[in-house]
């Protein structure tokens, strides 16, 4: 048994059951801000009084709101019309997007998107609704594309609007119109849904979701907590032993989700993220007398890396298009191969990016 299967077979489950306690005990310690937000966002609908309104002020009117929901309504009760929940998987789909967004929004509002639960969130969904379809004896196929289709729609719904909080409040901050921030979500959602469908469906195709090319650890994640649940066949013992860690960390005042993730990612993934993890520490080791200064520093390391997992995504992207259309673009094998297939070269062009990521993190301006 190679690495890979022990990882496969043993060592993401174990993971995946850290990763699901890690949401859910996020989701629990952010619970008296979810229902003080929940609250307060209830109480402030109609709050505005009759006038003039501000440029600052405006917003899209509530009737793009009311039809956008109406659209949503519509094409949750389609994509699920033909499976086993029908109408009461898009009441819940629905349901759970208007409640769970509302808390996003409100949430990355008042403290950041980075506090933003949405792993929790769409766990707790998917619990849900999985319980809910095997209770009444609903177990099929379908009714396990039934209960990804609610979660997806969910896990979208929160994601979506915590990042427009996000965008309104930066244009609160520099004085901008809430109205016309509005209208290009509403623009910018519908054009990146078709790419991003696109794009999923070329990745899928080429390298298949789930291999090691494209190994979309949050769908593998929903998959497993469905399938658990309606089959019955998930290794429950390793789960809990994932549960297990997470709790430890927890009382150990460790973070959990890096420690989560270090286990359910496959070692490939998981390099990028030591390294970036060394790095950091380096920087601010430098930088320990002067938090101003160490805080800047990591930012600008954080914004670099950032544009580094960017560019890799899209070149994955054109990669993928390229090996779609029939196009070899892989020249490296030829072009001086006893460098191009050398492992310690490869590892000393790594060992160079991340000097050169630290380097441009200490001597920002």
């Amino acid at each position: 048994m190679g690495a890979w299967d022990i990882w496969s077979k043993y060592v993401r489950y174990i993971g995946a059951g850290a990763v699901a306690t890690g949401g859910f005990i996020s989701l629990g310690k952010s619970a008296p801000t979810i229902i003080k937000s929940f609250k307060s966002a209830m109480a402030g609908i109609g709050a505005k009084g009759a006038g003039s309104v501000k440029r600052t002020e405006e917003d899209a009117p509530i009737t793009w709101v009311i039809g956008a929901a109406v659209v949503v309504f519509a094409l949750a009760w389609f994509l699920l019309m033909f499976k086993e929940s029908g109408i009461f998987g898009a009441i819940l789909a629905v349901v759970f997007s208007f409640f769970f967004a509302v808390v996003s929004a409100r949430m990355c509002g008042i403290i950041g998107a980075s506090n933003n639960p949405v792993s929790g969130m769409t766990i707790a969904t998917l619990l849900f609704v999985a319980g809910t379809l095997k209770a009444l004896g609903k177990t099929s196929q379908e009714a396990m594309v039934a209960a990804v289709l609610v979660g997806g729609i969910v896990c979208v719904a929160i994601a979506v609007s915590g990042g427009t909080a996000q965008s309104l409040k930066t244009t609160y901050i520099i004085g901008g119109s809430p109205k016309k921030v509005q209208v290009g979500m509403f623009i910018g959602l519908v054009v990146a849904s078709v790419f991003a469908a696109l794009v999923i469906n070329m990745l899928n195709t080429t390298y298949g979701i789930g291999t090691k090319e494209v190994a979309a650890p949050q769908a593998t994640l929903m998959s497993m907590v469905i399938k658990g649940i309606m089959t019955g066949e998930l290794p429950w013992a390793l789960v809990f032993v994932g549960a297990s860690i997470a709790v430890f960390c927890q009382f150990a005042g460790l973070p959990i989700l890096p420690v989560a993730l270090g286990l359910y990612l496959p070692i490939h993934l998981n390099a990028g993220i030591l390294v970036g993890g060394i790095v950091r520490v380096l920087v601010e080791r430098k930088f320990k007398n002067d938090e101003t200064v160490k805080k800047d520093k990591v930012e600008t390391g954080i914004l670099l890396a950032s544009g580094l997992v960017a560019g890799d995504a899209l070149m994955g992207i054109v990669v993928a298009g390229a090996a779609t259309v029939g196009l070899n673009i892989g020249f490296g094998a030829n072009f001086i191969p006893a460098l191009t297939g050398n492992a310690i070269f490869a590892t000393a062009m790594y060992f160079l990016l991340g000097l050169w990521v630290y380097n441009f993190s200490v001597k920002s301006k």
